[in-house]
């Protein structure tokens, strides 16, 4: 942090516990706020499940909006093109060069992304159970639906109580799958599958989620890929 020329951030109030702390220890004003040597790419995109009201009593809620903006890859393109420009604003001497390499990759980013909404066409209107709110950009981009959560509130570990009462929910609004991060624990959605016979979809949440979403490209392929195979 003391010698950086660039800090990027997801922002959104998701790193209030700890980036104001290295920022202030750092003593270095060029990745200060305000300066172009700090940038947050979730201000350039659209916020999705800004609450209503701010509680803790309600877990673990994010006053700007639901942080997991890389569930739609049509953010990865809007953030890149900001840095693109913030780069070339803070390197004016390699503009053309940043320019050129934000064209190459948003032109390969176009067709990938036409690719996985044809691929993923199946899933458009399918049901599903989540763990935690982290799917809320990549549902909307594939136009799944969010039946239940299995945690009660975000953050908080679902307890049996709150589990069993989701089996009368699925009784109502049948669900096809039930989707965790690989960070997240096994034991709730196991726990609801053997109950329900749902499948469980492990999903990487970022590059390196797991040992085949090794890129940006890979990441969504295997997303879309394990979707797809829990789908049938």
């Amino acid at each position: 942090m003391r010698n950086a020329d660039l800090l990027i951030c997801t922002g959104m109030g998701v790193e209030i516990g700890w980036l104001p702390i290295l920022l202030r220890e750092s003593g270095n004003d060029r990745v200060q706020p305000g300066q172009p040597g700090y940038l947050e790419a979730g201000d350039y995109v659209e916020k999705l499940d800004i609450p209503k009201r701010l509680d803790r009593a309600d877990g673990d809620v994010h006053a700007q909006g639901n942080h997991h903006i890389q569930g739609d890859p049509r953010n990865i393109l809007r953030v890149a093109e900001a840095l693109s420009k913030r780069l070339a604003q803070m390197d004016p001497a390699h503009e053309a060069y940043f320019q050129a390499r934000y064209k190459s990759f948003s032109e390969r980013w176009i067709q990938a992304i036409k690719r996985w909404e044809t691929e993923a066409a199946p899933l458009k209107g399918l049901a599903f159970v989540e763990h935690h709110k982290a799917r809320t950009y990549l549902s909307r981009w594939l136009g799944m639906r969010e039946i239940a959560v299995l945690e009660p509130k975000p953050g908080i570990e679902p307890t049996v109580a709150h589990l069993t009462s989701l089996l009368a929910i699925l009784q109502r609004q049948p669900a096809r799958m039930i989707i965790r991060s690989s960070y997240n624990s096994g034991h709730a959605s196991e726990w609801l599958a053997e109950r329900t016979k749902l499948r469980v979809v492990v999903l990487p949440s970022t590059v390196g989620g797991n040992d085949n979403a090794k890129d940006l490209f890979s990441l969504y392929d295997d997303i879309i890929g394990r979707l797809l195979a829990a789908s049938k």
